[in-house]
């Protein structure tokens, strides 16, 4: 079952989700932490950091089971060093993803975290960018963190440098014995500007896929294509991915919903709606950037935020249900808005939907600018 709960701790409001199983031993632990005011950088990582060891505290949790943090920043160059100092005071390692995606609250940072309660001891491990942890049953979490292209400078187009990203993470997963193909189980690509360079960024994923044999007719990879800035200057995309390797194919499912959302390559574009994997006992669901879309591929209320939040709730429901799951099993929504002002109105939607879900609203952008509101999201279940 997933517990959802909420605290206000340091002057930060968190909200969390605990999937349990039947004994209520806990599985998995996604939390968010928001400050509630507006502080220098290095200050609001004090309170960000304050907050969570209370939250560890409160709840009897171990540092060391922490797997994911992502922060979300209003000014990531300015900022990115005071990150790199809070990682380097933490006791234990994780995969750390950076984003400037202003967060639409106007303070300065978020965070996103997952603590998983099945690692290995002594799993983790690290080479440059590339975090690795093993965990029951038998399977090695690859997590490749703020992949873009080294040379990236301003002659070389979105295109180019989502062509070599692709390169360099087909290597790093070779240094592992796997592939794009059987082991990339989500990918979050970010561009600066979305609105001009992600027709580029379609085009090089089609033609990488298609060489690799990712196609309608075998698998995509769930991901969200989305506004948001690394800390160098001149990266036109970037990447993070979470792979997995030893994980039988039969336990890979890939979610459509044709009724309400058509498969992607319709619109010639090529990622999955959601995956589910199983993992020893515990059924996941990985939900892809999810808009106000409808089974022809066309977005539905243009300008009215509230009816487009509303359809893209409604096709994650879709979702959820033809996976085998139901709201009740959602861990975390990110939802990403075009304009930050209509932050209150997204809100109120979700917070019917779906009460203290742990949710990050961040500025940015959606691939396709009638979309005022996209959202993606976890959801896990324990199979008794």
């Amino acid at each position: 079952m997933m517990e959802l709960g909420c605290l206000k701790a340091c002057d930060t409001e968190i909200k969390y989700s605990f999937l349990k199983d039947g004994k209520g031993k806990w599985i998995q632990f996604f939390y968010t932490i928001r400050p509630e005011k507006i502080e220098q950088i290095a200050h609001q990582m004090h309170t960000i950091e304050s907050a969570e060891a209370e939250l560890f505290k409160t709840l009897n949790l171990a540092r060391d089971t922490v797997v994911v943090k992502r922060f979300f920043s209003s000014d990531l160059i300015n900022h990115y060093d005071v990150f790199l100092d809070h990682k380097k005071r933490q006791s234990t390692d994780f995969f750390l993803s950076l984003i400037e995606q202003p967060p639409v609250s106007r303070v300065k940072a978020l965070l996103l975290g997952m603590c998983l309660n099945n690692i290995l001891p002594d799993s983790k491990n690290r080479t440059n960018n590339v975090f690795t942890v093993d965990t029951t049953p038998g399977i090695k979490h690859i997590f490749i963190e703020n992949l873009l292209d080294p040379e990236a400078d301003q002659d070389r187009n979105a295109e180019e440098q989502t062509r070599i990203i692709f390169k360099l993470l087909e290597n790093i997963l070779a240094g592992f014995d796997t592939t794009i193909k059987d082991s990339v189980l989500r990918t979050w690509i970010y561009a600066p500007n979305v609105d001009a360079d992600y027709p580029e960024i379609v085009k090089a994923r089609k033609e990488i896929f298609n060489a690799i044999n990712l196609t309608k007719d075998t698998h995509y990879i769930a991901s969200t294509g989305i506004q948001g800035k690394s800390s160098k200057q001149f990266a036109r995309v970037f990447m993070d991915v979470w792979s997995l390797k030893g994980i039988d194919g039969k336990n890979v499912r890939y979610i459509q919903v044709p009724e309400y959302m058509c498969p992607t390559d319709n619109y010639g574009v090529t990622f999955e709606r959601a995956t589910a994997v199983r993992m020893g006992r515990i059924d996941h669901l990985f939900i892809s950037g999810t808009a106000s879309i409808d089974k022809h591929g066309d977005i539905l209320y243009p300008g009215d935020v509230e009816k487009q939040t509303r359809r893209a709730l409604e096709n994650i429901s879709a979702v959820l249900i033809e996976g085998g799951f139901s709201k009740n099993d959602l861990s975390n929504f990110m939802v990403y808005l075009r304009d930050p002002s209509d932050y209150e109105i997204v809100k109120s939607v979700i917070d019917q939907y779906c009460e203290n879900l742990p949710a990050i609203y961040a500025d940015a952008p959606v691939c396709r600018p009638g979309w005022l509101v996209e959202i993606e999201g976890t959801a896990a279940k324990v199979i008794e």
